[in-house]
């Protein structure tokens, strides 16, 4: 059975596109992009593409939030959310450091 995608979905498919795009580009600016840190950087920029579309525009709007057309004002907080979610996690990165795929070896 083939999904439909209704006139809700368009603008959230989008907003995730966008944010997955800037992550994938953020993370192959960095200089030692491995696999883990670009699925994290694409994560956090679906994850701050969406909040910025969904969340803010609703807050901007007084809770009223027209999915039922593609709002370029809506894109554009996709796309602030998606930059700073991903300046956050570089702040994160530097503070704290990357995540490590596997445990620190042992002392002898």
């Amino acid at each position: 059975m083939p999904v439909q995608l209704s006139e809700y979905d368009i603008n959230t498919i989008i907003w995730c596109a966008v944010g997955g795009l800037m992550g994938w580009i953020a993370a192959l600016m960095a200089s030692d992009a491995g696999r883990l840190l670009m699925l994290e950087s694409v994560g956090v920029g679906i994850f701050g593409a969406f909040i910025g579309g969904d969340f803010m525009v609703a807050m901007v709007t007084s809770g009223v939030v027209d999915s039922t057309v593609f709002s370029i004002r809506a894109l554009a907080f996709a796309v602030a959310g998606a930059a700073l979610m991903l300046a956050m996690l570089k702040l994160m990165r530097r503070a704290v450091g990357p995540l490590h795929v596997s445990k620190p070896k042992p002392r002898r």
